[in-house]
């Protein structure tokens, strides 16, 4: 007897194979939907950033056939660079979705490979959908059952991504069982994406992103010319969870597969920084909202956290953006004296404020026990503030703001989208295109997106 322990690989392919629209209930397509904006939203943002135009001009100078829209400057080039392109520029403002659990953020491999498909081939909107709830599942099972092991060392995006961005990509192509199983395979053997690039602030998280998309696209392109891939990429001897993870019992993590879906988990980022420094932001927030504090008033500010949190965002340099972005300390300096976390604190000029330097020194992080315990099921956080007349005003965020348990309304969702997009193109362009995106279940030809936008 087969059994999902022994071909997790199969039960993943069965799945994206066997999938249809008719399937998904109205709240599954509607939080697809939501994830397209937001992914939307981070992908126009990013594309106005300085590191867009250097993945940009390789492309351009490498050319390509016009087959998918690079969002942003609105050129074309092949549907492989169009979704790397699409997912490393939608990772650079650090505001794409995570899950929890899973510790990824499916959109930027998942949505972009299938939008830049989708296109390509003119597939319809109920089937682009099909195909990201599809890859958003393969994405984040995956990280559950390896996490939080594999995330110490792996960032779990670039290593699972690979595997989401094959799946989308399979399901638009209409492959099959056998086809998409050879897809994951070899998308599983192109898994890469090491942390390291923290010590050095490097840029190399957005490649990670970018290239997830581009290799999981390649192996299901390949999958449909009969190129044949590992059949138990993920539970073999020599597979991805034995040898990127410590954990046991990986079948757990796909047992509800295809009866519930992960994408309605999706976490949604308020803030323009590291989603482990969010639980933290939100106390802090509450606190200076609830007792009308300016950062004037603050003593110190102490914060428990989870040992993750400090290893990831633990950084104390903010001498650039990409540092600021991993350092809780200048983040809660930030919510104090500015009273939010945006794009604008990312800023160089903002960097060299001279108010966050002084008030950093007051702040505080500890890991605590009680939070490692609760970690990753939930990203929590203790927040106490010390005033200068004595007063000590303490909360614990159980749900960081963006949490399914706290989601962000549709409108604060659109509002975000707005905010990213207009830093690239005008509001009325970047109406319509949320227009569509609303409306995107709708489309005959996903080709047909950007004709009029």
């Amino acid at each position: 007897m087969v059994t999902i322990e022994s071909a997790i690989s199969k039960h993943c392919a069965n799945f994206v194979a066997s999938l249809t629209f008719s399937d998904l209930d109205e709240e599954t397509i509607f939080a697809a939907k939501k994830c397209i904006i937001d992914w939307m939203g981070c992908t126009l943002g990013g594309s106005s950033t300085s590191a867009a135009l250097i993945i940009e001009s390789i492309v351009e100078d490498m050319g390509g056939k016009e087959q998918a829209t690079l969002i942003g400057n609105f050129s074309k080039s092949s549907v492989l660079q169009a979704s790397m392109v699409n997912a490393y520029n939608s990772h650079i403002l650090e505001m794409d979705d995570v899950h929890k659990e899973s510790i990824v953020h499916p959109a930027a491999p998942v949505i972009s490979t299938a939008f830049s498909l989708a296109e390509y081939l003119c597939s319809s909107g109920r089937e682009l959908i099909e195909a990201i709830v599809a890859g958003y599942d393969v994405m984040i099972r995956i990280g559950e059952a390896v996490a939080p092991s594999h995330y110490l060392i792996w960032h779990s995006t670039g290593t699972c991504g690979n595997f989401g961005a094959a799946a989308s990509a399979a399901k638009l192509l209409h492959l099959d069982e056998k086809q998409t199983l050879d897809a994951l395979g070899n998308a599983g053997s192109q898994a890469a994406g090491l942390w390291e690039f923290l010590a050095d602030n490097a840029m190399t998280k957005y490649l990670h992103c970018g290239k997830a998309a581009f290799n999981g696209l390649l192996s299901a392109l390949m999958a449909e010319k009969g190129f044949t891939g590992a059949t138990k990429i993920l539970e073999g001897d020599r597979g991805f969870f034995k040898a990127y993870s410590k954990e046991t019992n990986f079948e757990e993590s796909f047992k509800d597969m295809g009866k519930e879906y992960k994408i309605k988990e999706t976490v949604f980022k308020p803030y323009a920084s590291c989603r482990h420094t969010h639980g933290p932001i939100d106390g802090l927030l509450r606190i200076k909202a609830k007792h009308d504090l300016s950062y004037k008033d603050i003593d110190s500010v102490v914060v428990e956290t989870y040992e993750t949190a400090l290893k990831i965002a633990g950084n104390t340099d903010f001498s650039c953006p990409l540092a600021a972005k991993f350092n809780i300390y200048y983040c809660l300096a930030c919510a104090l004296i500015f009273g939010r976390v945006s794009v604008s604190e990312f800023q160089e000029e903002t960097l060299k404020d001279p108010r966050l330097a002084s008030l950093i020194p007051a702040i505080h992080v500890n890991v605590t026990e009680e939070m490692n315990a609760i970690y990753p099921s939930k990203w929590v956080a203790k927040v106490a503030v010390k005033t200068k007349k004595g007063e000590v005003y303490t909360t614990f965020v159980e749900y960081p703001k963006g949490d399914p348990e706290n989601p962000m309304t549709d409108l604060e969702v659109d509002e975000k989208y707005l905010l990213l997009a207009t830093l690239k193109i005008e509001e009325s362009r970047a109406r319509k295109i949320l227009e569509k995106c609303r409306s995107i279940n709708e489309f005959d030809s996903v080709g047909d997106f950007f004709k009029t936008v």
